[in-house]
């Protein structure tokens, strides 16, 4: 018995990897671009334009880096069950999926606003492919949450 409460439920494998797979996505550096304009200086010449590419971190604020340590903090838990039989309430992973899920989707329309380049004539900053994917791993945490709540409810019905 203490063996079957350590094994993880495939939503949690899930939860856990999707929060991992979050994580690791955030330090990708594809989730912007900035692109600076060629610039004189005077008799010295002119400096190149230039463009670069900016992970999560940079530029979209205080929602997506909340949604990220959410993602990492579901991983803790999954691990936590896994390791030492740590028993999280049936709606954790539920509204953490949702949370998470909620905050992507805006970071994902706000795109990056908090770049420090806004008032900087010439700078450009847009959005890169990741952050779209990002909804992915978020999308999947709520969906394994609402499985998980479902499939402990049955068990829960089951032992009475």
């Amino acid at each position: 018995m203490g063996t079957n409460r350590r094994r993880l439920t495939r939503p949690e494998r899930t939860i856990g990897l999707c929060g991992l797979a979050l994580y690791l996505l955030s330090l990708v550096p594809r989730w912007g671009w900035l692109s600076t304009p060629s610039a004189r200086l005077g008799d010295l010449g002119r400096l190149p334009s230039t463009t670069g590419n900016f992970n999560a971190y940079f530029g979209y604020g205080w929602p997506l880096e909340i949604a990220i340590a959410l993602g990492l903090g579901v991983t803790v838990i999954v691990l936590g069950r896994k390791l030492v039989a740590l028993r999280a309430p049936r709606f954790v992973y539920l509204f953490s999926g949702a949370v998470i899920t909620v905050l992507v989707a805006v970071a994902l329309a706000q795109g990056p606003t908090e770049t420090g380049f806004e008032s900087v004539r010439g700078v450009e900053v847009g959005r890169g492919p990741l952050v779209g994917v990002a909804l992915i791993p978020s999308v999947l945490i709520l969906l394994a949450g609402v499985g998980f709540a479902k499939r402990h409810k049955r068990a829960r019905g089951r032992r009475r």
